[in-house]
C-alpha cells in the first residue's frame, strides 16, 4: 500500500512539530531494509525521547494509518507494527519535505 498525498503531509506536520521527532523520521529513511515491526526501544534510541514520549509519538504514527500500537505486557515491550504494503523508509522520507 503506497502513502497516499494525506498521509505524506500528515507525516510532515508531525516530524515538523518536534525536534526529535524529525530524528526518528530520519533513521526510518536511512534504514537498508524495511522493517515490519519497531519497538519502543528503537523509537526512543533514535528520537532521544523518554518511554512516555516516545509512546505518544508511536500513537501519533498510528492515527495516520501507517501502523497500529501494540502494547506490551508479559515482559514484552510495545511496538509499532507497519501496515502490510508500507515502506518504513518511504514514511521517514516523507518527514522531509511537505507536498505543497
Amino acid at each position: 500500500m503506497p502513502l497516499s498525498d494525506g498521509q505524506r503531509e500528515r507525516i510532515y506536520r508531525l516530524a515538523q512539530g518536534e525536534r526529535n521527532y524529525i530524528r526518528f523520521f530520519q533513521y526510518l529513511s536511512q534504514l537498508q531494509h524495511n522493517m515490519k515491526q519497531s519497538a519502543v526501544t528503537v523509537v526512543e534510541n533514535h528520537s532521544n525521547l523518554n518511554r512516555k514520549a516516545s509512546l505518544d509519538l508511536m500513537r501519533k504514527i498510528a492515527d495516520i494509518g501507517v501502523a497500529k500500537v501494540h502494547p506490551g505486557g508479559g515482559g514484552q515491550t510495545s511496538y509499532l507494527a507497519w501496515e502490510e504494503g508500507v515502506d518504513i523508509r518511504e514514511v521517514g522520507r516523507s518527514a522531509d519535505q511537505p507536498l505543497r
